[in-house]
């Protein structure tokens, strides 16, 4: 199979991609993925497909990229499972498959007595498993290979992209919220920050409901909302119960923005993507909606929208064994505000520093006026890979239009390229280390990201798989 683009296509590709925000090939596909009334997602045949669509690429990762690929496992098995682990998982290399299997099995026998991270938080909506022994092994092998394996194109060789699959360094909260402003994006006040024994007022309280936010965490896990008159009375409750549930970390605490009456809570979920050309596109869009607290990660429905029209297309059917069967009433109901959204996210992705970044998750809501105010960005290391392996038409179209090993500007990876590419060195050295060198430890780096602010390399919370 031969993908060596001449200049012809070259300029075509460009061209195509100017038109419109959507990622060609792929966003109509992924947009219209839950309207096919005859495709049934997470049963039996439908994991075992998807599955072998993530072995599939994991050999094909390891045939046409094997030095960058081999170091690309080593970093991010010791990163994720330990040196002791990670060594043996790594020696695993030819059957990878199996060793990804033998270690969801332990997994599964650790989770009869110790709570999995996935169904820890108000996420696990996201997680849910399919029924059937079978199908939920299948399922959970899924997961843990395609995050590993569809982040490799994400992350490539690159040290710092390797990092983010695993813990928040460089970004942040307070990196995003900088990168948002930058752009002219709405987000929440922040009206103080916890420094783990007291508070720095931004602002003065006053009657505000707030939400607690950890600077690094995700999926909604160490979220806290307070009502004013409910919640606490004066800022000296605030500051007593902020001591209390958050000793010893940071937090950000935030006004409590409220969402369209209308929508009600709600979060739009918008995914954009760097091209070999260095354009940025948008991925997908998903609306998370029909919640039963005040954070949208309490969802029982999710749809896609279309960016151009605004209006929502079809359900997520294929997200995660939760949405396979919910009611969809909101099929064809408009979204106002989100294009002026996309626009900023694009806008937001398109200055950011750091090229290694590839995907970008971004979180907001429509308040009243139709206007989004935004939560954050993400490393989308969690949400890209349920697109690339929804289909094989989907997964070959990443693969050859925006992940070419062969040639050269023919991959949005970051770091060493395969054939003609760029040329990062990989040297026995960098094997022999455990570690891994973030762009942080470089003061000459420091200047290239967006506001590194406080406490950004705290961790407040360590997550074991």
């Amino acid at each position: 199979m031969q993908r060596q683009r001449s200049k012809t296509e070259k300029v075509q590709s460009v061209n195509d991609l100017k038109q419109g925000f959507g990622l060609p090939n792929v966003y109509e596909r992924v947009l219209r993925a839950g309207a096919t009334k005859d495709k049934v997602y997470f049963s039996f045949t439908d994991m075992v497909y998807r599955y072998a669509l993530t072995v599939l690429m994991y050999y094909w990762c390891l045939l046409t990229s094997p030095m960058a690929f081999a170091y690309y496992t080593y970093k991010h098995h010791i990163l994720w499972y330990g040196p002791i682990v990670g060594l043996g998982l790594f020696c695993f290399l030819p059957i990878m498959p199996v060793g990804i299997a033998i270690i969801v099995l332990f997994q599964k026998i650790k989770g009869l007595f110790v709570t999995d991270w996935m169904m820890e938080g108000p996420g696990r909506v996201f997680f849910v498993k399919p029924e059937g022994l079978i199908s939920s092994f299948l399922w959970d092998c899924y997961l843990n290979q395609s995050m590993y394996v569809g982040q490799f194109f994400l992350a490539g060789t690159n040290q710092d992209s390797i990092q983010h699959t695993w813990q928040d360094l460089i970004l942040t909260k307070d990196y995003w919220r900088s990168a948002l402003t930058k752009v002219g994006a709405r987000l929440p006040r922040e009206v103080g920050r916890w420094t783990g024994d007291r508070v720095e007022w931004l602002y003065p309280l006053g009657s505000s409901d707030v939400v607690v936010k950890l600077p690094d965490a995700y999926l909604g896990i160490g979220d806290s909302f307070w009502n004013h008159g409910e919640d606490y009375n004066t800022q000296k409750d605030l500051e007593q119960r902020l001591a209390k549930e958050y000793e010893g970390k940071t937090a950000l605490v935030l006004e409590l923005v409220r969402p369209k009456k209308a929508m009600g809570v709600h979060s739009l979920d918008m995914v954009t993507l760097r091209t070999p050309d260095d354009q940025v596109k948008v991925l997908s869009v998903i609306l998370w909606t029909d919640c039963t607290t005040s954070s949208s990660h309490s969802c029982h429905a999710g749809y896609t929208v279309d960016i151009e029209s605004e209006t929502i297309v079809a359900p997520v059917s294929w997200y995660s064994p939760f949405f396979s069967k919910q009611k969809s009433p909101l099929i064809g109901t408009k979204c106002p505000g989100l294009k002026a959204a996309v626009e900023q996210c694009v806008q937001a992705h398109n200055n950011l520093s750091e090229k290694w970044l590839v995907a970008v998750g971004w979180d907001c809501m429509i308040q009243e006026g139709d206007v989004a105010v935004f939560f954050e960005g993400n490393f989308a290391g969690a949400r890209t890979p349920r697109r690339i392996f929804l289909s094989w038409t989907l997964m070959k179209e990443f693969i050859t239009s925006y992940f070419w090993p062969f040639g050269n500007g023919t991959s949005a990876r970051p770091g060493r390229q395969s054939y003609g590419g760029a040329i990062e060195s990989i040297s026995a050295k960098d094997f022999m280390s455990f570690g891994l060198k973030s762009s942080l430890n470089n003061p000459e780096m420091k200047a290239t990201t967006a506001n590194l602010t406080r406490d950004q390399q705290m961790r407040s919370r360590s997550v074991s798989m």
